[in-house]
């Protein structure tokens, strides 16, 4: 393509060649911000930076695949009868740990019907 075609080009025909170029190499990105990534941020600066690599462009991508959340599991002992907490203070730090995303709502389901039941 020489600079002559070039110029020939509609601005419709240089939109279409840009989204076929910039979609692809910003999909780590657009898959981190999908998945609602602590740092999705991170991830579009590397891809932005070193993605124009294909390691760059791969460890953007891996990052934004990988699963960051440990998983942990809370147990609230609610047989002690000397417990410090009642079940009150106990349904209390669980809503708290659950508004955080520390647990999932099954874990909240589940550790609120020990608590209650």
């Amino acid at each position: 393509m020489n600079y002559l075609t070039l110029m020939s080009l509609s601005w419709q025909h240089i939109l279409i060649l840009l989204i076929v170029f910039i979609l692809p190499y910003f999909i780590p990105t657009f898959v981190a911000y999908n998945r609602k990534k602590s740092n999705t941020l991170g991830i579009f600066m590397l891809n932005l930076l070193l993605g124009w690599s294909l390691i760059g462009w791969i460890t953007a991508l891996v990052w934004a695949l990988s699963n960051n959340e440990s998983s942990q599991q809370i147990i609230i002992n609610s047989a002690n009868p000397k417990s410090d907490y009642s079940p009150i203070d106990q349904l209390t730090k669980l809503h708290q740990l659950h508004e955080k995303g520390v647990i999932t709502d099954e874990e909240f389901t589940n550790q609120k019907n020990k608590l209650l039941g």
